[in-house]
């Protein structure tokens, strides 16, 4: 990693966008005389060459010995959606590659929140805004609503042995932690099992606001601290509409036959419930497992949640906060031409 902060934009990158961004790198090496790209090209990739060098030959057949350790090796090389040269290995050669949708939805956010940090704010201010941005929910919202986002925040001091929100209440906040930790619990008979526990950036009870159903566990402070609140219209508003995409029977078919990638349809609702009313051709993952199964789910997919409504949406919400690409269906309700057009547009 060290390496890479080398590069423009990494260098302006905190250490947490930094640690996101080591999982999404690709290390291709290449023997000698290897094409990288060629001109014409397109590519969704992000080179950066780390170690050896590539002779790059233009339109004109102009070519240009470049190597690792050239004063303008700072840049992704031609980072144009179609390459204008021929990049291929003069060496043994090292290169890190990227999505670069990833990298500037990346940097989109990280300029939005920058924008936002005055002098006087101290690490913490930067950490929280910067755990959210790194976690893969936020891939689904838009960059321009980022601004909008942040500024709703409200924060509240609290203190060790709190109890920020309780099992079985209702839920009207969504909550960030800014400093501290904080556990999660759910009753197990006349006992309190632990779940979890929550460290700085990490956010809860969004659950019961998308679901409208009571606290399902109990989160208390282990330790004095700050907590960021989001009040449920706003969460909803910018958030939740942002997240929740939904899908007609009619686009669900257009999707269908237009997509690359295969199309799972889950059912969040309980087995009983499955069985006696099974949706054609449905994996039931009911809600209380999907978070234990999301990590199970192929990533190339893409996953039209089915069933209930307010479960369904719960359920694409979860699969959208693990990074995977969902929607909620829509029965009975057909899709006109320009909705289907944008929908099969974002297939």
């Amino acid at each position: 990693m060290s390496r890479l902060e080398n590069f423009i934009p990494f260098d302006c990158l905190s250490e947490s966008h930094l640690q996101e961004i080591q999982g999404q790198i690709e290390v291709i090496k290449l023997a000698p005389g290897r094409l990288l790209f060629k001109r014409g090209q397109t590519s969704d990739k992000a080179y950066f060459l780390v170690e050896g060098s590539l002779d790059l030959t233009d339109a004109s057949f102009q070519v240009r010995h470049f190597t690792a350790d050239d004063d303008e090796n700072y840049l992704a090389l031609d980072n144009y959606p179609e390459h204008t040269i021929n990049a291929i290995s003069a060496e043994a050669t090292t290169l890190y590659a990227i999505d670069r949708n990833k990298l500037d939805l990346l940097m989109t956010w990280t300029q939005a929140a920058e924008s936002m940090l005055d002098e006087g704010d101290d690490e913490s201010e930067r950490d929280w805004m910067d755990a959210l941005l790194s976690s893969e929910l936020f891939a689904a919202v838009p960059p321009a609503m980022i601004h909008s986002l942040f500024v709703k925040f409200e924060e509240r001091e609290v203190q060790l042995g709190e109890t920020i929100v309780t099992e079985g209440e209702d839920g009207d906040t969504f909550f960030v932690i800014k400093q501290g930790k904080a556990m999660v619990s759910r009753s197990k008979g006349a006992k309190q099992e632990t779940l979890a526990a929550l460290s700085a950036g990490r956010f809860f009870g969004e659950d019961a606001l998308i679901s409208d159903s009571p606290r399902n566990a109990t989160v208390t402070m282990t330790s004095d601290g700050i907590v960021m609140c989001l009040g449920k219209k706003d969460f909803q508003s910018i958030l939740q509409d942002s997240v929740i995409r939904h899908l007609t029977e009619d686009e669900l078919d257009t999707m269908v036959l237009e997509a690359d990638t295969a199309c799972i349809l889950v059912d969040v609702r309980l087995p009983m419930e499955f069985r006696h009313d099974r949706t054609p051709g449905a994996r039931n993952i009911p809600l209380n497992e999907l978070r234990r199964e999301v990590h199970n789910l192929e990533k190339d997919f893409f996953y039209v949640v089915c069933g209930d409504g307010r479960r369904s949406e719960l359920g694409a919400y979860i699969l959208s906060e693990a990074g995977l690409n969902a929607y909620v269906l829509d029965r009975g309700k057909p899709a006109d031409a320009e909705q289907q057009n944008t929908m099969v547009e974002q297939a």
